[in-house]
């Protein structure tokens, strides 16, 4: 039986694209305002961004936690609609072993109390040696120096694309 794994994950490897589509669609309000993001289901997970094949990734749905296990440049994109119970701030972040990667804060200024916005970042990160990292998305306690709110997501979308 292993030995068809082996050659299932070598015929898929020549055509792999090396990447993870994890989504959250339903409605979640989350614990508190620095609160991670648990993504409930993937649309596409290609063998090489799955353990099981040697591959690149560790991740389980339902996890918050993208443990990046080989070197390379990878892509990540991320987009939710996220509101809060009460008007005011909030600010998602995607961090990688839990310090926000530059250029990735997200705000929106929730007006109405759970009146949606959309936020989205991209982001290059490179992995160097042999070590991992570990990638999550999650709410940050302040924008600049505005105390955020507790956010509720829903229609979450987390890409990881292995670009080299």
């Amino acid at each position: 039986m292993h030995n068809i794994f082996k050659i299932l994950c070598k015929i898929e490897e020549r055509n792999d694209k090396y990447m993870i589509n994890s989504v959250q669609e339903t409605a979640l309000l989350l614990a508190n305002n620095t609160s991670n993001i648990p993504f409930s289901g993937e649309t596409v997970r290609t063998r090489s961004a799955n353990c099981v094949c040697g591959g690149w990734l560790n991740h389980s749905a339902g996890s918050t936690q993208y443990q990046i296990t080989e070197a390379g440049i990878y892509e990540i994109m991320f987009n939710t609609n996220v509101t809060s119970a009460t008007a005011g701030a909030t600010a998602l972040g995607i961090k990688a072993n839990g310090e926000l990667l530059s250029g990735t804060e997200m705000d929106y200024t929730v007006a109405t109390a759970n009146t949606y916005g959309n936020v989205s970042a991209n982001r290059l990160i490179r992995i160097c040696g042999n070590g991992s990292t570990t990638i999550t998305v999650g709410s940050l306690a302040t924008s600049g120096t505005t105390a955020t709110q507790v956010p509720t997501i829903k229609n979450a979308s987390l890409i990881i694309k292995r670009l080299g």
